[in-house]
């Protein structure tokens, strides 16, 4: 049921009766082309995707008649996401800084900008990449690459591109709602954290320790297992952790990943490895407790279908990958999974696997008390105000954190810098420890709402730092930042989901007093104390 037809009616149904739990998000298009024919596949393919896509499509070629009249549809129509889709190199990068900077100043809306295809557009996209870099919020939407993995003989029509400025035939509209669509769906869902892998006949070929061996090297078939590893190593590079759910004898496991010449991915890559005859949902089940997060944030690849749907039937919070039979389809399956989809990759996302290998070396120092814990964790805290550097990490955090958010707010970097202009305090937090530095790992977001009043619209915390006092030393910075600018009290809010209870008791434990929904702290009692255990830095420029 993918014709047209099916799109339309499909489309028609879901406009005049919109499912319920789905995000809304609305899209507007500004565009030198015409792309209206979309419309029903970005409507269907939102869906899919848990997201209600509202679309506006200006009138053709009219950018700066929209964007620079304040009183334009395009104002009216209060889009979360604008689309700058032109189909010619003479757009220059120049006229996109303008159209960027007045959509900036005159909404919170992300910013996807399309490329360019044909063997000339090289400069000219490189242009716009460095154009859209100097904006949060503002990305390229790889339309070139979109044209090139589909072909172009069979994505162009070239009597629907005479008849109306349609640069895309039937097949490749709905191709482009597809990719569209995840690109939003990017921009509004995280991304799956762990991705737990099978071994035999996953990362190689063969059964390890029969008499054949395992196939693994630069010939066929061992080059496709080894290819495999490549992209798993690269996903693991862009902040996915990667583990093992084996059943197999663990000590030969183990030394042909440290030992064989030929395997990308060693012990150091992964961040748990559970090699053992146990059936595979426990093993998933102890994953997730290990690294401290939830079910859902993890992805199963197994090419065992029994596995697969063992899992399936044991923890539906699971994502698991359809895996194909040939490994020849298993990159592909893995990108087209989609659960791994992230626009912005950050330092801490590098380096996230290091990091949950210095928390087991933390773990194991977990016998003595707390307060001992802490001091001989020897852990230094840093504070400071969000800026265009700590941005992107800020949401990301956003976005993806759930069991330490008290309210679980969502804001994109357009939404955060306008909070700030509107005079929010917006403060990050950083933690080391001797066992290595874990990152930005925490936000805060005060908003004054009227003269001595203000109320904590966000306050968040990695699960990684839960229950080192963090919670305690971002309290104790905010509440000075706002007692100096003019504070009076400070109000919470605790809001409950089925993940954040690990932050329901946040406000009670730091001596805030219950009125009616907020929490309140008076400042004539003083400021928040800081912690007794850790050292904090207040980088207050």
């Amino acid at each position: 049921m993918n014709t047209i037809l099916s799109y339309l009616s499909s489309a028609r149904e879901i406009e005049n009766s919109p499912p319920e739990g789905l995000i809304p998000v609305n899209v507007a298009f500004l565009s030198t082309l015409t792309a209206d024919l979309i419309h029903p596949y970005l409507v269907v393919e939102g869906v899919k995707r848990g997201m209600f896509l509202r679309a506006y499509f200006s009138p053709f070629n009219q950018l700066e008649q929209q964007i620079f009249d304040k009183s334009s549809s395009l104002y009216k129509f209060k889009p979360d996401v604008v689309i700058i889709a032109t189909y010619t190199e003479k757009f220059d990068s120049m006229r996109l800084g303008r159209l960027i900077t007045e959509l900036k100043q005159s909404t919170t809306a992300t910013i996807l900008v399309f490329n360019h295809t044909g063997l000339a557009a090289a400069l000219t996209n490189e242009r716009l990449t460095k154009a859209c870099q100097q904006f949060e919020g503002t990305y390229i939407f790889d339309y070139a690459q979109l044209v090139y993995n589909f072909g172009f003989y069979y994505w162009y029509d070239p009597k629907l591109w005479y008849l109306g400025r349609i640069p895309f035939g039937a097949n490749a509209q709905r191709e482009l709602g597809q990719q569209l669509a995840r690109y939003i769906h990017a921009l509004h869902f995280p991304p799956h954290k762990c991705l737990v892998l099978d071994l035999d006949g996953t990362l190689w070929g063969g059964v390890l320790g029969e008499e054949d061996g395992i196939e693994l090297g630069e010939d066929y078939p061992g080059n496709v297992y080894k290819d495999f590893q490549r992209r798993l190593l690269a996903l693991s590079n862009q902040g996915v952790l990667l583990a093992i759910a084996s059943k197999n004898n663990e000590a030969d496991t183990i030394s042909t990943l440290q030992n064989n010449p030929d395997c990308i991915l060693r012990p150091r890559n992964f961040a748990v490895i559970k090699i053992n005859w146990q059936d595979k949902a426990t093993n998933l089940r102890a994953i997730a407790r290990e690294l401290n997060i939830s079910l859902d944030a993890l992805a199963f690849f197994d090419d065992n279908p029994v596995e697969r749907e063992w899992v399936r039937s044991q923890l539906p919070e699971v994502a698991v990958i359809e895996v194909p039979e040939s490994p020849l389809a298993y990159i592909r399956a893995l990108e087209e999974s989609e659960l791994f989809d992230q626009l912005v990759i950050s330092e801490e996302d590098r380096g996230r696997t290091r990091l949950y290998q210095d928390e087991q070396e933390r773990k194991q120092l977990q016998t003595i008390s707390i307060e001992e814990f802490i001091q001989q964790l020897d852990m230094m805290v840093t504070v400071g105000f969000v800026n265009s550097e700590t941005l992107p990490r800020v949401v990301q955090l956003l976005s993806k954190t759930n069991q330490f958010n008290l309210t679980t707010h969502r804001y994109t970097s357009s939404e955060v810098q306008s909070m700030i202009k509107s005079g929010a305090v917006a403060l990050w937090i950083r933690v080391a420890d001797r066992f290595g530095d874990l990152g930005l790992v925490g936000v805060a977001i005060a908003i004054p709402e009227r003269p001595g009043r203000w109320i904590i619209d966000t306050f968040l915390l990695s699960c990684r730092v839960i229950g080192r006092y963090v919670e305690t030393a971002l309290l104790n910075i905010l509440s000075q930042v706002v007692h100096d600018r003019g504070g009076q009290v400070l109000l919470g809010r605790y809001i409950p989901t089925p993940k954040n209870t690990p932050a329901s008791k946040v406000y009670s434990d730091h001596g805030f007093e219950a009125v009616g929904e907020f929490w309140k702290w008076d400042f004539s009692k003083g400021k928040i104390p800081p912690p007794k255990f850790l050292r904090v830095r207040f980088e207050n420029g």
